[in-house]
Formats: C-alpha cells, structure tokens, sequence
C-alpha cells in the first residue's frame, strides 16, 4: 500500500527541498530529498530565482523518476496571475501535465480552476500564500480538491495537529529556512511602495530594510525575522500527522542546499549523534544563516523573533578579535582564538555595533605563531590580514565564519551526468505493415485526454523474407531505437501476411518518419488544446455582467461600529450596504443593533475576521452561533475558511460576499468565487487599472471596488512595539497607539498592535476619489469605502465618507498601482 504522497508507509514525512534552478535540484536529489519543488520563467513565487526551462524541468523529472527509490518533482505556479496571463498559464499547466510532473503548487484560485476543470490528471498543493492557518482552511482547500495544504508558517505545534486530522488532504510544514515578517500571502508592502508584488514573486524584501521608529520609539531592522530552524521538533511534528517537510530557499545556493538537506535527511533517518548534528547545523549556517527562531511552534510568540541589528548572513560564530596588530609590511590584522578550523580562502565577517551589515573579507593571509599556515586547527590563536580599506574594528567584536572551503569539500556539488539529454517519455504503440509494394508505420499515442495518430509510409518492392520469425524481432527492435525521443515503445504489432522482407536501413528510416510526424501531429493536438482552453476559459462570456455607466452604488465597511456614530440620516441615504467585522468583545452586539436601526437591517453584512488563530476560536464561534441564531444572513468571507467554519455552526443557506483578500485578478478566480457561493466578490486594492476595467467590463454588476482604505501592508504576529524597544513594555494601553515608522524605500507608515498582533499601514490611505468617474465608465456599479485596521474618530470617519461620495479625497493619499501594471 501508499500513502497519498505514493510513499510507502512508516517512510516517514517526505523531505521537500527548493530547487532554484538545475544544479541546486541535482544537490538536493543527491542529499537525500524525498522531493523538490521548482519554478518556471513564469508564475513562480521566486521570479528572480535562476528557474527552469521547460527542456532543464524535463530532464529534472525524467531524472527523478529514474531514481531508485523514486523521487518527485512539483512545479510552483504560485503567483497571482492577471486576466491577460490565463492563456499563459493555460500553457504552463498543460507543459506540467505533459513532462509528467507529481504535483502543481497553486495560490490563485483561477490557477487552481483551470488546473482542476482542465488538466484533472494534476495533483494540486495549495501554496502556503494562500494563508491557510486553521482547520477551516485546511477544510476548505480539501474541499476544492487540493491533495496537500502548506500552512503558515506561524502555527502552533497544536494548530498544525489540529490541521492534520483533516481527512482527505494532506498538510505541509516548513522546517527551516527564512521567515517573511508578514503572514505569506497578506504582504502588499513591496508592491504598495514599488509596484513589486510579493503576491506575484518580485518581493523587494522591504522587511529587511532599516527602521525608524516614532518618538519614544528606537531604530534598526525591525521587521526582518530570523531564520525557521524546528529541527528539535521534527519528532514532534511527525507524530502530529505531518506529510512533508518543507526547507525554504529556491533563492539560495546549492551548496546551501545541499548541506540542508544532508542534515534533514540524516535528523529524519534517526542517523545522527549530538556531535554530528551540532556539526551539521554549523555546516548550514557556514553557508547562509541568520540567528535562529523557533517561531510560534512552543505557543503563541509575540517577541524576540526578529534580528534588529543584522538582517543577511551572518555564518558561524568563530572568536572575538583579541587585538589589532600590524604586520611588517604596515598591513592590519586582527588576532583572535580561532574556535573553528580555519583555512585560507575561507570568508570571514565582523559585527561592528550601528552598521546594518557585518564587515565581510576573504582570508587571503592566515598565520599561526607568527608563520604562514593553509590550516589552522580550532583552538589556535590565529591573525588574518585585513583588506584595505577595511573599517575601523576593535577588540571583543565578534567574528563569524561566512564561508568554509572544508564545508565545499564535504558537499561536493555537481550536475547530472549525462550523454543527453534526459526527457519524460511517453508511450507510443506502432503497428508495421509490410506489403510486396510498400510498408506502413501507424503511431498512436495520448495529448492530454486527447489520442494522436501519425502514419508514414514508404513504397517499393519488398523481396520474400527468408525467415519471418526473426524479421518480427528486427523490426520491434528497430522501432524501439527511439533515442532522445520523447518517445518509448509500448505494444508493438507487425502485419506480413505476404511474409515480406525489409531491411533495417528501410525500417530505420520509416521510423523516423513516422516520429516526425507523431511529433507535428502533438504539437498540433497541444496547440488545438490550448485554443479551446482559452476559447472556453480565457476569454469574457458574450454576456457580460458588466454594469454599464450608471450611477454608482456605495457601501461602507468598518471593523469599529463607533466610527460611524456621527452619520446623519443623509448619510446613510442611498447606501447599499454597511459591513461590520464581527468582533467578539462587550458591546459588539448593542453597537450592531445601533447600525442596524440606523441603516435598515437588510442593509447589514457581517464580515469575519481574516485571522483566526486557535486561542481566538472559540469566542468568535461563540458569536457566530448567537448572530446566526438572531437572524443575521448576510456575510462576508475574507478568506477560505470562513466558508466552512460558518457552515459547521449551522450557516447553510447565507448571501455570501467575497472580500479583497479572497483574491480574484482574473476572470477564472471570480468564477471560482461564485462558484463557492459568494454573490459578490471584492477586486483586490493591489490591482492596476487596465487589469481592474477587464474584469469591471465582465463582472461590474457583481464586483465591489475598494476606493478608499487603510490597506495592510503586512499582518504579523511579531510585535514591530516590542522590537523598536528591545523587549515588550508589558503596557497594553500603549500598545494601542499607533506607532509612526519610517523606512528608506517605502512612504510613511503607522503600525497598529492589536492583541501583539502588528498591522504595518501607509500614514496615507489608498483612495481612487480621482478615479470613479473612469471606474463607472469601465463597468462598476457598487465601491466601498473602508474605516478599518486605525482608529477612526466618528467626525473624521464622517467627513471622509461626505467627501469621498462627492468624488473628493479626505486628506493625503496614495493610489498603489492603479496608474502601473502590477508587476
């Protein structure tokens, strides 16, 4: 029997390694992962990662399947993806079908449709920037027919049990490797600040960035988080139902690969002794570390999560400089007790305090004693030359190994041996006709669900054959010398009933032929494929729902009923719908029916909160079972989960709404939300306006636009307070006041603590007021304005909402990426 992953049980979790590009896939193959994971030149997560060709990600697969045991390929199409790339990815899902990949990693909704309506014969993991962060959500993506969800990487080791004991779908881990500040897949700063959208692999990584907090407030790298290292709960995670281990890093060397993987392999196996592990880990980190965090894994973390002095490699601690001395040559070097071997051309680097980065230099010189050496041992008092124009350094600063020539040496790293190159094969069945006056090859073989057949023929007078029986056996063995083909022999069947003879050169060149034409006929079939997915899925329908140039309908949404308390009765004229986020606390329900009386009941639609961690569940159930129970049926989903949680307390027959945050770039994710029951999706406030006017044209009647909000930047459970100050103050009333940031790259910001929950936002709301006119004209029929995620006093929230209906802007604002294409 085999698991759902085709291991063999009591294998234990598979071991899944990135693969940035061809040689750090040959790495983690070699080192003993179980599986990797890849990108294309499109639609990957990792866009700047080196990637694979289509002919590099065939020989890959054909090479992992080749192995023994078995191994597996999975092929990231992970990003957000616009109306005008569906063909594209169309074509990047049947190229994945057809190379024979184990599985597609997906994060858009339109990506997973297409996938599942099209290419059913793919296995689909949803991506971990789909935020799946409970058991609803988990739920809800098995539900969809995903065969593995990757979690945040926040979770407890409890909510990970928890997500695990959903039948029918497996769950994913990530074990080691870099963390984003913000939960993946809920980070807009990169493409607010820059239009590089982390949602769709061009992460500017801001969070690395310096700075600088408010009055009260201190400096540094306050948002960039230590590495993930949960290899002391690997046993702990396999109890707990885990199917994979997931090592982040497509971005990362091979080498780094390799010896991350070597580790994890060995931990998995039960192969190492502390020594070795302790030995191993150094091996990592020699190649690219960050200090280390365990995350939420123990429970719920709020601090010490983030390394607000350094934020790249830092390598192996190795000594602290003993003294600055200066050689006969009037060279600098710093002495110090090497902890570590040490080897010229290894790299070293130097902390120096108020410098973001360490001071990194290669070991040109090394001398022990006062004499040249290539080697010395740990425990030698060492001095190395420092290169010119080197800073100032001081004695007791620490030094770090970076780079190790002996690690190189134990992770030998080198690409695929190969004559040719390897490629997928499929199989091909080829009848042999023999005739006095011609012979006949016919092919046939599968496109997708499609069968291709291709004919060759070659005339000529065939003498009698002399011995039939071994003609047969020529002949089969002359058809199957189909080389580097994608091609392999399957039946074979030959027809001499005038007992015919051909010789091989006539067979030989018959064959070839007849692949030429197997060929042309595939990539005729594939093309034909390809023009009826996009014919059926790519394209609007004739009858579009776009609402024409009518008058705009407008809603409100806030999560802080108070906000609108000064509404006058004009106000609240004309409106079509208010939202309140269903928060559990004193008040909510007296604040709720306060709304209500003023707005009209109907006009009502409750949204659930987009995070939902185990120790918030049952109070906001709570709530949930007490509003359904008094009648209220209107609701907005923020993500997947909210389906299937409302559904377990009894919310069957609800008027769904999709929010922003169930993104929908593209034709086929809207579909895909309506489909799911929502009557109305949210556009995403990261769109550009091209994109937004192909989907208002479409779906303006039922699509909702976001034209003025406080638009998270980045979620996070790290508490930005906390890391501005060193420690947590213990002060919750503090905590509630925003906290002003500026950074380098980026506008002004205030960060928002909810809970030691951080909510990172632009000191300017987004606002498109300049752009209703265009938007009205392109097909919307209903925009929301949103008082959420800050405070908002009742009078501003007031003459805000006034404003923004006369198509004016309230204050300051930015617009995002409505005047670029998202990138």
């Amino acid at each position: 029997p085999q698991s759902k992953t085709g291991r063999a049980p009591g294998a234990g979790p598979e071991l899944l390694a990135p693969a940035g590009g061809p040689e750090a896939a040959h790495a983690a193959l070699r080192y003993g992962a179980d599986a990797v994971y890849i990108g294309l030149s499109r639609f990957s997560a990792r866009a700047e990662a080196v990637n694979f060709t289509p002919e590099q990600a065939d020989s890959l697969i054909a090479h992992a399947h080749g192995l023994a045991p078995r191994r597996r390929v999975y092929v990231a199409l992970n990003t957000l993806v616009r109306n005008d790339e569906l063909p594209g990815v169309a074509e990047a899902l049947g190229l994945v079908s057809e190379l024979g990949a184990d599985a597609v990693i997906a994060q858009d909704l339109g990506v997973m449709r297409l996938a599942r309506r099209y290419f059913p014969e793919l296995r689909l993991h949803a991506s971990t920037q789909m935020a799946i962060h409970n058991r609803a959500g988990v739920e809800m993506a098995a539900g969809l027919g995903f065969a593995r969800a990757t979690l945040a990487r926040e979770l407890t080791l409890g909510e990970i049990r928890d997500c695990a004991r959903v039948p029918g779908i497996e769950v994913e881990t990530f074990i080691h490797g870099a963390l984003c500040y913000s939960y993946s897949g809920l980070c807009l700063f990169s493409s607010f600040a820059l239009g590089r959208s982390g949602n769709r692999g061009r992460c500017a990584y801001l969070c690395r960035d310096r700075f600088q907090a408010g009055p009260g407030g201190g400096g540094g790298l306050l948002c960039s988080m230590k590495d993930l290292d949960l290899s002391a709960w690997a046993g702990a995670l396999r109890e707990a139902g885990v199917a994979a281990f997931k090592i982040e890093g497509r971005m990362k060397s091979p080498l780094y690969v390799a010896a991350a993987v070597s580790f994890y392999r060995r931990l998995l196996d039960g192969a190492l002794s502390k020594p070795e592990r302790e030995a191993a880990l150094r091996d990592i980190r020699s190649v690219f570390s960050r200090p280390v965090t365990e995350l939420s894994i123990a429970g719920p973390a709020h601090t010490g999560l983030v390394d607000a002095l350094h934020g790249g490699h830092r390598g192996v601690p190795i000594g602290t400089i003993g003294a600055l001395i200066a050689n006969g040559a009037g060279r600098k070097a710093i002495r110090f007790c090497a902890e570590l071997a040490l080897e010229r051309h290894d790299g070293l680097q130097v902390e120096i305090p108020g410098v973001d980065e360490p001071f990194g230099f290669p070991v040109d010189s090394l001398k022990v004693g006062g004499r040249n050496v290539f080697r010395a041992d740990a425990g030698s008092t060492v001095e190395v030359e420092l290169p010119e124009g080197a800073p100032v350094l001081k004695p007791r600063m620490p030094v770090f190994r970076s780079s190790s020539q002996e690690v190189k040496r134990r992770y030998p790293v080198v690409g695929l041996a190969q004559a040719a190159r390897l490629r997928t094969r499929t199989s091909v069945e080829i009848a042999l006709t023999l005739e006095p006056g011609r012979m006949v090859a016919e092919g046939r073989t599968l496109a997708g669900p499609a069968t291709v057949e291709a004919l060759a023929e070659r005339k000529g007078m065939l003498g009698p054959a002399s011995d039939p029986g071994r003609l047969e056996a020529a002949a089969r063995e002359a058809f199957g010398k189909l080389g580097n083909t994608r091609f392999e022999l399957g039946a074979f069947k030959l027809c001499n009933p005038a007992g015919a003879f051909a010789p091989v050169s006539l067979l030989n060149g018959l064959r070839r032929e007849l692949v030429e034409r197997l060929e042309t006929a595939l990539a005729a079939a594939r093309s034909a494929r390809l023009a009826r997915i996009c014919a059926e899925s790519c394209a609007p329908e004739s009858r579009a729902s776009g609402s024409g140039a009518g008058a705009l309908g407008w809603s409100v949404k806030t999560d802080d009923p108070c906000a609108l308390a000064d509404f006058e009765p004009s106000d609240w004229a004309g409106l079509e719908e208010v939202t309140l986020e269903a928060r559990p606390g004193p008040g909510f329900r007296k604040n709720l029916e306060t709304v209500a009386e003023r707005a009209g009941r109907q006009r009502v639609r409750l949204a659930l909160p987009l995070l939902v961690r185990a120790w918030e569940r049952a109070a906001l159930e709570k709530l949930i079972r007490e509003l359904l129970a008094a009648g209220w049926s209107k609701w907005e989903a923020p993500g997947l989960g909210a389906w299937p949680m409302l559904k377990r307390m009894g919310g069957l027959d609800l008027d769904w709404a999709a929010d922003w945050t169930v993104y929908a770039l593209n034709r086929q994710a809207v579909l895909q939300a309506f489909e799911l029951g929502a009557r109305r999706v949210t556009l995403s406030p990261e769109d550009g306006l091209d994109n937004l006017k192909g989907l208002l044209a479409e779906f303006g009647a039922r699509a909702t636009i976001v034209v003025f909000q406080d638009t998270p930047l980045m979620i996070s459970e790290s508490c930005i307070r906390a890391n501005s100050l060193g420690q947590c103050g213990g002060d919750r009333s503090a905590c509630s006041e925003p906290m002003e940031l500026a950074a380098p790259r980026a506008d002004k910001m205030l960060a928002i603590t909810r809970e030691c929950r951080t909510i990172l936002l632009n000191r300017r709301p987004f606002c498109l007021a300049f752009k209703l006119d265009e938007l009205r004209a392109a097909g919307a029929g209903h925009v929301r304005a949103d008082f959420v995620n800050r405070a908002w006093p009742a009078r501003s929230a007031a003459e805000a909402w006034r404003k923004l209906r006369a198509g004016e802007a309230p204050g300051p604002w930015h617009a995002a990426n409505i005047e670029r294409v998202l990138q």
